[in-house]
């Protein structure tokens, strides 16, 4: 088991895997809570079903306009996938001592006993809005409904035990994400002592 699972979320946008890529660089082991959805999705069949039976339009490419529009459709995908990406994560084993899960909708999905550390990513609407039209090549427009669609990141902040600002550079990024790490090393580092005397 981890002495430390550290919990990434944050908006679209804000830097979330670009954080979570540095603390693997410097020793943590990581896992993608969307891409566990992934391979669920394709390998489960109860799964499957219930995305055929609730959502047969499920991944075309009018449910991937929908998805940000319509609360509903996105309700329903979420109650279907949820469960089975928090009850993997719940059921993970990981050997490393920090363990880092990237988990988008942390807040929304009330994952609570999930990790004991939460760290999370902003930046600028702004900027968020120039790297979602840069990464997907879609419009302005399209952008702000896939911001719009979820949680303001002001709200996500509120959970944070670290906050990361993403806004300025990768190598201020990469600074404070160190700082974190060494942060959570010391615990480890305290509490290993401690047990020993």
């Amino acid at each position: 088991m981890s002495e430390v699972s550290i919990i990434v979320t944050g908006a679209i946008g804000s830097g979330k895997s670009t954080v979570c890529n540095y603390l693997k660089e410097f020793g943590a082991e990581y896992i993608s809570s969307d891409e566990i959805a992934k391979h669920i999705i394709n390998t489960d069949d109860r799964v499957r079903r219930l995305l055929k039976y609730f959502l047969p339009d499920y991944g075309s490419k009018e449910f991937v306009r929908e998805i940000f529009v319509d609360s509903n459709k996105r309700y329903v995908l979420n109650s279907i996938v949820h469960p089975f990406v928090l009850g993997y994560l719940r059921g993970y084993t990981s050997r490393s001592d920090i363990l880092v899960i990237e988990i988008p909708l942390y807040v929304e999905v009330r994952a609570w006993d999930i990790g004991n550390i939460v760290v999370t990513t902003y930046a600028s609407e702004e900027i968020l809005l120039e790297r979602i039209i840069r990464k997907w090549h879609i419009t302005l427009e399209e952008a702000k409904k896939r911001l719009a669609s979820q949680l303001d990141q002001e709200i996500k902040l509120r959970f944070a035990n670290y906050k990361i600002d993403t806004s300025i550079s990768f190598e201020y990024t990469k600074e404070q994400t160190k700082r974190v790490w060494k942060d959570l090393s010391t615990r480890i580092l305290s509490k290993e002592t401690q047990n020993l005397t």
